[in-house]
């Protein structure tokens, strides 16, 4: 069907990936070339251009992938309302969250699906990555929202929403004079993170040994086990730490955190909900539903 196929060039195109698309589509590379190129023998166009060892989206690609978003769009407000119908919209829902997106991104979700499904009872913890996913292998919640992911073969991960992680430091510190810093100056400063196990710290861990920074010479000041903790700590010291842009809008805004730029780095990531593989309940479905309708429409 060309709604598969338009999903395949969506996929593609949303991650400039063939791999990545094979990956997430759990279907093969060859697979994909072969949908993408049949689209493009319909459409007499070229969709993607090769840039060294990267895709680039053509003219006629840009066009396609504006409506594919709004097809798609379409489907998934159809899909949920038709789907809230039929869904069992009673009992209790358990779920963990890592502590960013316990904190800063689900509050809002959660109310608003409270207000459409009063009689849906939710139970949340906040946990560290590494403990969602083993609340999950232990089957003691339904689905888990984290901001990393081990690949773990019993679980099922899906990306919802992107994410930004960046270095701030608090009003008053010297390096707020500075529009950027070098990777180098990283082993200078004294450094708060997230703590061991946490998602945000591996993912940072991960992004600066990749540019070459050796993380056992950083001068790691302490590993705390909230954002919130680690902006508090900052505010009465001259360290920097990596937060996620969710965790820090409000201190931007209030002029009470800086964010300070690193020349060739950018740390992006996933925020991935999880489940057993294999299993998904009804009232997981709804609330996935709910969701992921919620930031289509955000994003």
């Amino acid at each position: 069907m060309f709604d598969f196929k338009l999903k395949v060039f969506h996929t593609v195109a949303s991650r400039l990936s063939f791999s990545k698309a094979a990956e997430e589509l759990h279907i093969t590379q060859p697979a994909i070339t072969r949908h993408i190129k049949q689209i493009e023998a319909y459409y007499k166009q070229k969709l993607f251009e090769r840039q060294g060892n990267r895709i680039a989206l053509t003219q006629a690609g840009e066009h396609l992938l504006k409506y594919s978003k709004a097809i798609f769009s379409q489907y998934d407000e159809l899909n949920f309302e038709m789907n809230s119908l039929l869904e069992k919209t009673t009992g209790t829902l358990n779920i963990s969250a890592s502590t960013t997106i316990a904190q800063y991104v689900l509050p809002e979700v959660l109310a608003k699906f409270h207000q459409s499904f009063p009689e849906v009872q939710l139970a949340m913890n906040s946990q560290n990555t590494i403990r969602v996913e083993q609340a999950i292998l232990d089957k003691t919640i339904e689905l888990g929202f984290i901001e990393g992911s081990s690949k773990n073969r019993e679980i099922a991960y899906h990306p919802f929403m992107a994410d930004e992680i960046v270095l701030v430091v608090s009003r008053g510190n010297p390096l707020i004079r500075k529009e950027h810093i070098g990777l180098n100056e990283l082993y200078r400063i004294p450094l708060v993170l997230r703590e061991q196990g946490s998602g945000t710290r591996q993912v940072v861990m991960d992004a600066l040994e990749n540019q070459g920074v050796n993380t056992d010479d950083l001068s790691i000041e302490m590993g705390i086990g909230s954002s919130e903790g680690i902006k508090n700590y900052l505010s009465n010291r001259k360290s920097a730490a990596f937060l996620s842009t969710n965790a820090i809008l409000k201190e931007l805004k209030n002029g009470e955190l800086f964010i300070i730029d690193i020349d060739n780095l950018s740390i992006t990531r996933d925020f991935y909900y999880i489940t057993l593989q294999g299993h998904q309940s009804s009232l997981s479905s709804l609330f996935l539903n709910f969701i992921t309708h919620h930031y289509n429409k955000k994003l």
